[in-house]
């Protein structure tokens, strides 16, 4: 089914690996899973309710970080697609160059579609006029907001980790193919 995000879910969360191990990084599903649920459970203990302004500004926020993701989804296709017409020299660095973008489409592809789902969220608290409900739904939105800025972080330094490895390769000559490595190799450490 087109319309199933099932798998781009799981390809968010299969991120979630240390590498060159491949083992499950724990602490990244307490950061981004704990974390949120400790602000719904507080947010419920405590009866919040999100301002009719607070829920539209959290409401426009999640729209252009959609936005913002999917665009970045757009540019990691572009990319793919450009592969496709004229393939890299096949090696591991283009493996890890590939993995590197699929991860970065899978993270900004979820963080859409959290953005989506908290939109939604927040016109519900908006409309909502049962206080039970409005609770509820402030609780919920406030956790994926939480949920959201981390997915914000994560994107946005894994970005940066490409760029400055690109810019680490052009400054060395060559490439490893891994962050750490280039940047030990430019400090004269590695």
């Amino acid at each position: 089914m087109k319309g199933n995000p099932s798998q781009l879910i799981k390809a968010h969360y299969g991120t979630f690996v240390a590498y060159p191990s491949g083992d499950r990084k724990k602490r990244d599903f307490v950061l981004f899973l704990g974390t949120p649920a400790l602000v719904l459970i507080g947010c419920l203990a405590l009866g919040a309710t999100l301002p009719k302004g607070a829920s539209t500004a959290l409401l426009t926020t999640a729209g252009i970080l959609s936005a913002f993701f999917f665009g970045v989804m757009l540019q990691v296709a572009q990319r793919a697609m450009e592969w496709a017409d004229k393939p890299p020299i096949p090696g591991a660095d283009t493996t890890w160059q590939a993995k590197f973008l699929q991860e970065i489409a899978a993270n900004a592809g979820y963080a859409s579609l959290v953005s989506i789902v908290s939109a939604g969220v927040f016109v519900g608290a908006l409309i909502a006029t049962a206080n039970w409900l409005m609770v509820f739904l402030s609780s919920l939105g406030l956790a994926l907001a939480v949920h959201l800025a981390l997915l914000v972080a994560m994107v946005l330094t894994r970005i940066y980790a490409l760029t400055t490895d690109r810019l680490i390769e052009a400054q060395v000559g060559g490439s490893s193919g891994s962050v750490t490595h280039l940047r030990d190799r430019k400090s004269g450490t590695g």
